[in-house]
């Protein structure tokens, strides 16, 4: 299986840039700036961590609790979001977040405050005259322009802390805090109910902690939110997958398949929790789509060395296990699986030098594929 990142949702950092504008703005209007001492440490840009995910089932590899997937640019929701799903096409490149000021020395914090005025960019100016009508001192403006102007400045004040309290939430998954991460999360969603990465990403918190019901309560809530985002579907078909329901899990791979029909992990991924559950003949036709976009790729060749396994088409097994160990000699569900294939067709030695290689890698392998109806 290929593990996949979550490009960073770049428009939320450009929202918390543009908080930090408008503060410079209001300071500017007022006629202050705030001081900052000189031996304060220098601002770093405010970025969460990505997470990470497997697509996929093949019994070789250990499940990674928070995902993130890798994919071509789709139409999402914003202020979002994350790219889907597992090695596909190339990431969304992130926009550059405007880098935060460094420290000044108090003097040069007073010229550089005494100058304001005729260094205000358009963006301070119009922060500045948004906080005029707001505030509307002079009683020169309207009620209406007043609250239209106020509300603005609300709105973006509050989307601004919800994506602050989203990104500390995404560095305490990097400590592995995931109830403090689920806390943060959970205050962005009171802020924003409806963002798909908020959700994603608290639900990936709650599946790190195994609490599956939780996580899918998510998962379902962020597709209403846009039904179009492939995250979402590889998310919930994973917890599915988890739980056992392949069924479920196969229905939200195909809907990941629909939305971006050449992802590769995606058909692999349907190919596996149907080749678990007895669908092997559409298995192997899911496998054989993935691997017409990626000829080359490890993982699927080894879920369909274990389709073919299924099917006992021995020699199909093992070319594809031969093929999978090639480009990674230490896939553990292709070893094991060749050595089933040459014990079957009779070399004993063979068979068990692979299959002993296999549990040196991963221990609990064997009893994977028994799980499956395949032992030796």
């Amino acid at each position: 299986m290929t593990s996949d990142r979550r490009s960073l949702p770049s428009s939320k950092l450009l929202m918390l840039g543009a908080l930090l504008i408008f503060a410079i703005g209001l300071g500017g209007y007022f006629g202050f700036r705030p001081k900052v001492k000189p031996d304060q440490p220098a601002p770093s840009e405010l970025a969460g961590p990505p997470a990470q995910t497997e697509l996929s089932g093949v019994p070789t590899q250990e499940p990674v609790p928070v995902r993130e997937l890798v994919q071509a640019p789709q139409a999402e929701s914003q202020p979002v979001q994350a790219q889907p799903i597992e090695t596909q096409p190339s990431p969304m490149t992130p926009q550059q977040a405007a880098p935060l000021p460094s420290p000044v020395p108090d003097s040069q914090a007073e010229s550089q405050a005494a100058e304001a005025p005729s260094k205000a960019t358009p963006a301070q100016q119009t922060s500045a005259q948004t906080a005029a009508y707001c505030m509307n001192d002079g009683k020169s403006s309207e009620a209406d322009i007043a609250i239209k102007n106020c509300d603005a400045i609300i709105t973006e004040t509050t989307k601004n802390l919800a994506n602050a309290y989203y990104f500390r939430g995404n560095a305490k998954v990097g400590k592995n805090d995931l109830d403090g991460a689920i806390g943060d999360y959970s205050q962005a969603l009171r802020l924003d109910g409806s963002d798909p990465d908020y959700l994603n990403s608290r639900a990936q918190a709650y599946e790190a902690k195994n609490d599956l019901e939780r996580a899918l309560a998510d998962y379902n809530q962020s597709i209403k939110a846009n039904p179009n985002l492939a995250l979402s579907y590889n998310n919930r078909g994973t917890a599915y997958q988890r739980k056992g329901d392949f069924a479920r899990a196969a229905a939200d791979y195909g809907e990941v398949t629909r939305i971006q029909p050449g992802n590769a992990d995606a058909w692999n991924a349907r190919c596996w929790v149907r080749a678990v559950s007895g669908q092997t003949q559409q298995a192997l036709a899911d496998c054989d789509q993935a691997l017409k976009i990626n000829a080359d790729a490890p993982d699927v060749l080894d879920t369909r060395g274990f389709v073919y396994l299924k099917l006992n088409q021995l020699d199909s097994a093992m070319k594809d296990y031969d093929a999978a160990l090639k480009l990674d000699p230490k896939l553990a569900g292709s070893l094991y699986g060749r050595g089933l294939a040459k014990t079957r067709k009779g070399d004993r030695t063979g068979g068990t030098a692979d299959m002993t290689a296999a549990k040196a890698i991963r221990r609990d392998i064997a009893e994977e594929f028994v799980r499956y109806g395949l032992k030796p």
